[in-house]
């Protein structure tokens, strides 16, 4: 399946419903509404988009899953999550994605195909501060190169990206595998454990020499 002829078919069609937002007469909208509203605005329309490209489209999904709205292709699921990003330099992004638990569960348990589209906005400039959109990229999760990937250390652990899709746009292997997805995502995962494991060990024995220390003294080990 080709992912990169798939992605720019959507891209281009969902590109049609921002026109004027690339052209300086955007809605006035603070970053946060800006988000929802480019994601409200695909999935009032993302029906027609399928359509038009021979898609089928599937309901839009409820707020626990990790993408915003799905189709098939050829029978192959795909899934896209609206990811905004706002090119001020002042502000802050933590590239989050999902946890890692329902990460690998859509794409191994589902079979699916998770997806980015990633929307980057700036202040257009004019006195109503009205946003303007810059980009529109849009790439499977598992294509993206293997320096992109990040775990946190919040609940089962928790996904996020180094960089951008537009940053590292040049750098997409649209030909990877989901094996090779995996041994790389893997890898970093198990990683990520062992470091929260050996964490955990040494404040379990902080708070055991504080006890034995009668609390007198608590100071968690390094």
């Amino acid at each position: 399946m080709d992912y990169k002829e798939i992605s720019k078919a959507i891209e281009d069609k969902v590109a049609g419903l921002f026109e004027e937002l690339r052209s300086g007469i955007s809605e006035r909208e603070d970053s946060r509404a800006f988000g929802a509203m480019i994601e409200k605005r695909i999935t009032q329309n993302w029906t027609k988009i399928c359509n038009e490209l021979g898609y089928k489209s599937l309901d839009i999904p409820g707020r626990r899953t990790i993408f915003d709205f799905a189709c098939k292709v050829k029978g192959q699921l795909f899934g896209f999550d609206v990811k905004t990003k706002d090119l001020d330099t002042t502000s802050y992004s933590d590239g989050g994605v999902c946890a890692v638990g329902n990460l690998l569960k859509y794409m191994a348990n589902d079979k699916g195909i998770f997806v980015i589209a990633e929307f980057g906005h700036n202040k257009s400039g004019t006195k109503n501060e009205s946003r303007d959109i810059e980009y529109i990229r849009i790439a499977p999760f598992h294509t993206l190169p293997s320096n992109c990937y990040r775990i946190e250390n919040l609940g089962t652990g928790q996904v996020r990206l180094n960089y951008t899709v537009n940053q590292v746009w040049d750098e997409i292997e649209w030909e990877r595998s989901y094996p090779e997805f995996f041994d790389i995502f893997c890898e970093l995962t198990l990683t990520h454990y062992k470091r929260v494991k050996a964490d955990a060990d040494k404040r379990i024995q902080s708070i055991l020499d504080f006890k034995r220390n009668n609390y007198e003294f608590f100071k968690f080990s390094r």
